[in-house]
């Protein structure tokens, strides 16, 4: 019995690092930005060209990435030289930033503990080859079932999930910005992150595809898979 949590922690590790990975890939994509400029016109509605628009973004991302501890960028708007953003939306991502420090902490911490758990299954469950491509299956299916029903309840009312996540997120209101002054919200409106949502979404999806046809591909090559994973969960 004992193997069979040690198995469900795994699955469970394995789903949070694949899915903050996925996160991190899409939220830092160059070409997801500048696909996203140009399907919302993001040029005409910040009143930046697109090589400042561009600078402003390198920027950005960089303080997100915690590569730069103050938020302070210059771009020409309407023509004039000027700091691009206003305390408010600093202050929004002070606490942006800290979410993604959080996610790669924790994402981290889950890589190294699925690597300690990796090398366990070794050493204590001599048929941990059928028994890891087993979970890999169950995972996979159990995460399609969950973001099937994810995904309807975003393609249904968008908006009313995307305030749930800033207020389980955030404990105040700095996310709450005007797009007629604020230049963060122009430049990031709401289709962008309904596509970047889906975006994410779509990458997870392919990689728990991925690891799950892999696993039901082994264990439909061992015949013998299913009396070997029942003894193991009675260890």
């Amino acid at each position: 019995m004992k193997h069979k949590y040690f198995y469900s922690i795994f699955g469970i590790l394995f789903t949070i690092v694949l899915l903050l990975s996925s996160v991190e890939y899409i939220a830092f994509n160059r070409n997801h930005y500048a696909n996203s400029f140009e399907k919302y016109g993001i040029t005409t509605a910040t009143g930046m060209d697109a090589n400042n628009l561009e600078y402003v973004m390198e920027d950005l991302l960089s303080y997100l990435k915690d590569q730069k501890d103050t938020l302070d960028t210059v771009a020409v708007v309407h023509a004039e030289e000027r700091e691009v953003f206003g305390e408010r939306e600093r202050l929004h991502m002070i606490d942006v930033k800290d979410l993604f420090i959080k996610g790669r902490l924790l994402r981290n911490s889950g890589l190294a503990a699925l690597t300690i758990l990796f090398f366990g299954m070794i050493m204590k469950d001599p048929h941990w080859k059928i028994n890891l491509a087993k979970t890999l299956f169950y995972a996979a299916i159990g995460n399609l079932m969950l973001l099937g029903a994810f995904l309807l309840l975003l393609y249904m009312d968008f908006n009313k999930y995307f305030t749930y996540f800033h207020l389980i997120f955030f404990d105040n209101d700095l996310w709450i910005l005007d797009p007629q002054t604020e230049i963060l919200i122009q430049m990031v409106p709401e289709g962008f992150f309904y596509d970047t949502s889906i975006r994410i979404i779509g990458l997870f999806i392919g990689c728990i595809i991925t690891s799950g046809s892999l696993g039901y591909l082994f264990k439909k090559s061992k015949p013998e898979s299913k009396h070997i994973m029942i003894k193991a969960y009675n260890d």
